[in-house]
């Protein structure tokens, strides 16, 4: 009993360790310059422009949360969920909107001090501050994911073994209570991170092809009154929508573990460390992060005389190293200790996980930076014209599908058998989602890789508006060149992360029917219900992109034609322009956008499972899965290739050629496809499995479809 006291309190520990270091980190921005006036009224109209369109969208959001808390509500009086799933829904997807707040609060309060560092000591001092508020950033993630992950845990354990000695009932109960938090992390998270891509991706590709490609001016020229919105977008979308999208990642990989270690160690003295077991694990990740986070300030710190973008870049990639090995040490040790010798081989399943979160994030850096072939190709076929480049980068995207689906199948049928699947089922199984934490306890680190590009690529903007001079620009291009690097390995390890954590989900919500003594035998061949529900698993993904993308088109066309207008105003001087008329655009825009999707999202689980049964919702959830994922590979790199091709071109010094002309093009195709569709498949294959467990008993009681 002492030591299951002491491992339900080492989390709560985590937590306020990455609490205080990310204070730290923030105390220690705040006393940097926030640069000129010009500068600070610039940084200030991006910070009142995202926080304008983060509330507009809290309240479609709570529009939506109150009408599944009635639901829920529903549910619980029909005794289908316990009472506390309503409250533990309400916290996490008001967790994940205000850790995507104070995210988006540091990095709008952080850009104009990185422009004035450029300006006033380089590229090395600049590093140093945008990485320190990003360090800060993923550490605020750290903090909410052990916090409420181990709070719920213990309130609820408390709560349901009062005056009982039941200890598999009270377990039970908590466990499937934590997946209503999933849900609601889940909900927060899809319209964060889809209004975001919505918002960010029309603003970008209306400033760009508009400016760039009509007017010729230079990327965030302060004539072009659309810069603002675009900049606002960063924050929502690459830094608000990112941290809720990661948070959801996080959260229902420990809570998928610890359904499954619940359901694999019942009856054994373990079953409650196997329960805590992920969030220990998880617990050794921020450790690790925030031991990367002092490495790369020492060496930035050291070297920020002669600091270049491939030092930092190195130095960051060496940081993500150093992260991956000391969770692999730490998780050794946890894993002995709160396990046992005997049960050893479940750590081998971390380090498959967190190897293949690796290699899909190397993976994702060749076929997306310019250094390599497929970026260097595409930028290469500009000189034939937009659409051999959007062809190729299209291609290159379609190909870059293979290795990282080729890694996870390893990681997974790896991490099954490793660990005695064979010939224990659940122990398999458990074994997967634990490979899924693993890689997932490199978030703090990985979201700090990935906000620092958000923020070096503002303060490059605000150093273009404020009119600063080309040398200050060289050196925030450098950073924004760390940055895009940085962003595609974060990238990669989410989406990987995501597939593993949704086979995880998956197999809890299969783990859940039979827990309701149904017994599925799946025959895709011969029962077209299974058939049916695996077609429609496949085709939610492309359902969705259409969506977004169509969203993200209507919004930049009305863009465009508010650009065309105020540009030439503006050029000709007749108005300084009116950047709050593209932020109202936007905005309305994105809200109108995630309604649909957001409302298929809950019903679709349902609906299949009312209609085809327990195993139609399997079928529906490996279709979405398999087809999901490989859409958000091929969104991810197709577009971040373009994007890097275009910046390829730019740094060669050929704006404002014909080819140039070509890339802008292919940018503004890739741009919805590598931050709206594609970051969405993350959360869409994950939601449709949480929705699918906790309506499960709803579902077969309602559907009368028992299948044998």
């Amino acid at each position: 009993m002492t030591s299951s006291i002491i491992l339900r309190i080492v989390p709560f520990m985590g937590s306020v360790l990455a609490l205080i270091m990310s204070v730290i980190f923030i105390l220690m921005i705040g006393k940097k310059s926030r640069g000129n006036k010009r500068m600070q009224e610039i940084s200030d109209a991006i910070f009142l422009g995202s926080r304008a369109y983060l509330t507009q969208q809290a309240k479609i959001m709570l529009l939506f949360f109150i009408v599944i808390e009635v639901l829920l509500f529903a549910m619980v009086k029909f005794k289908f969920l316990q009472y506390a799933s309503l409250l533990a829904f309400a916290t996490g997807g008001g967790f994940s909107l205000l850790i995507g707040y104070i995210g988006m609060w540091i990095s709008t309060k952080t850009n104009s001090k990185v422009t004035q560092a450029a300006k006033d000591k380089g590229l090395g001092e600049a590093m140093n501050i945008a990485f320190t508020a990003a360090s800060a950033t993923g550490l605020l993630l750290g903090v909410v994911a052990l916090f409420d992950t181990s709070f719920w845990f213990n309130i609820l354990y408390w709560w349901y073994g009062r005056g009982t000695s039941d200890l598999i009932s009270n377990l039970d109960n908590v466990v499937n209570i934590l997946v209503t938090f999933t849900i609601g992390a889940s909900f927060a998270a899809f319209f964060m991170r889809t209004g975001g891509g919505i918002f960010t991706k029309a603003a970008d590709m209306g400033a760009d092809y508009v400016g760039k490609v009509e007017s010729g001016l230079r990327e965030d020229d302060y004539r072009n009154p659309a810069t603002i919105a675009d900049n606002v977008g960063d924050n929502v979308g690459d830094v608000g929508g990112m941290m809720a999208d990661s948070l959801e990642s996080w959260v229902g990989a420990i809570i998928s573990a610890e359904f499954l270690g619940f359901l694999a160690f019942k009856g054994s003295t373990l079953i409650i460390n196997s329960i805590l077991l992920p969030i220990l694990i998880s617990t050794t990740g921020v450790i690790a992060s925030i031991t990367a986070m002092f490495f790369i300030k020492i060496i930035v710190r050291r070297y920020k005389q002669n600091a270049s973008v491939s030092l930092l870049t190195t130095t960051t990639l060496s940081g993500l190293l150093i992260t991956s090995v000391i969770i692999i040490i730490l998780t050794f040790f946890t894993t002995r200790f709160v396990m046992g010798i005997e049960n050893i081989r479940i750590f081998y399943s971390c380090i498959g996980g967190i190897f293949a979160g690796f290699l899909i994030g190397l993976f994702t850096l060749i076929y997306t930076d310019s250094k390599y072939r497929p970026t260097r190709n595409i930028a290469e076929s500009a000189n034939s014209g937009p659409g051999t480049l959007v062809v190729n980068g299209l291609a290159y995207g379609m190909e870059s599908t293979i290795l990282p689906a080729l890694t996870v199948i390893g990681a997974m049928i790896f991490s099954f058998y490793i660990a005695g699947g064979s010939s224990d089922l659940r122990i398999g199984l458990y074994s997967v989602a634990i490979s899924a934490v693993a890689m997932l306890s490199v978030s703090p680190f990985v979201i700090a890789i990935d906000v620092y590009g958000p923020i070096a690529d503002n303060s490059g903007g605000i150093a273009e508006m404020a009119e600063l001079g080309p040398e200050v620009r060289k050196t925030t291009d450098k950073l924004d060149a760390v940055g895009n690097t940085t962003a595609a390995i974060g990238k990669g390890i989410l989406i990987g992360s995501a597939a593993i954590t949704a086979i995880a989900l998956g197999q809890a919500y299969f783990s859940k029917i039979e827990t309701l003594n149904i017994k599925l035998i799946i025959d895709f061949m011969k029962d077209p219900k299974i058939l049916a529900g695996l077609f429609i698993g496949v085709i939610m993904p492309y359902l969705f992109t259409s969506l977004l993308i169509g969203a993200v088109g209507r919004a930049a066309n009305k863009v465009v034609i508010e650009a065309r207008k105020q540009i030439k105003d503006v050029i000709a001087g007749k108005s300084k322009g009116d950047p709050k008329a593209f932020i109202t655009i936007v905005t309305k825009a994105a809200q109108k956008g995630i309604i649909l999707p957001g409302i298929l999202v809950f019903l679709i689980p349902v609906i299949v499972g009312l209609l085809l049964g327990p195993g139609g919702v399997v079928a529906l959830i490996i279709g979405t899965l398999l087809s999901g994922f490989a859409q958000a590979i091929f969104m991810a790199n197709s577009g971040g290739a373009m994007d890097n091709a275009k910046k390829k071109i730019e740094e060669e010094g050929r704006s404002g050629t014909p080819e140039h002309a070509a890339s802008v093009v292919g940018d503004t195709v890739g741009d919805p496809l590598k931050d709206t569709a594609g970051p969405s498949m993350n959360i869409l294959i994950k939601l449709i499995s949480v929705v699918s467990i906790e309506t499960a008993v709803l579902v077969i009681t309602l559907s009368g479809k028992i299948f044998h």
